[in-house]
């Protein structure tokens, strides 16, 4: 099941990040930034990983939550446009996103 958000009381990954993140931009066939977020290993991709946009940022870190919790989070990021385009995530999937990434930065599963 992986990692249920206490936000949402859902899985992260197969009920917001596949279906909000990955179609069309973040998935195994189709790699947006060099990031693919629907494959197994995800937390290797992301924590402390370098951007390809804003390097040396990191997509996520325990530090300020990475440049991933600042797209998702803000109308105008400092790197990069803010995600998914167009919008689309209420406040409890961006909580849920951030409560995900926060847990892969702690070491805990996807």
């Amino acid at each position: 099941m992986g990692f249920v958000c206490p936000s949402l009381g859902k899985p992260a990954k197969s009920e917001v990040i596949l279906k909000k993140c990955v179609s069309g931009c973040h998935s195994a066939a189709v790699i947006e930034s060099g990031l693919d977020l629907e494959s197994v290993g995800t937390g290797s991709r992301l924590v402390d990983v370098s951007t390809t946009e804003c390097p040396p940022r990191h997509r996520v870190d325990s530090v300020d939550g990475g440049t991933l919790q600042e797209k998702i989070s803000q109308s105008s990021p400092t790197c990069g446009a803010s995600m998914p385009p167009g919008g689309g995530l209420t406040n409890g999937e961006i909580s849920c996103i951030i409560e995900w990434t926060r847990n892969l930065a702690a070491g805990g599963q996807e």
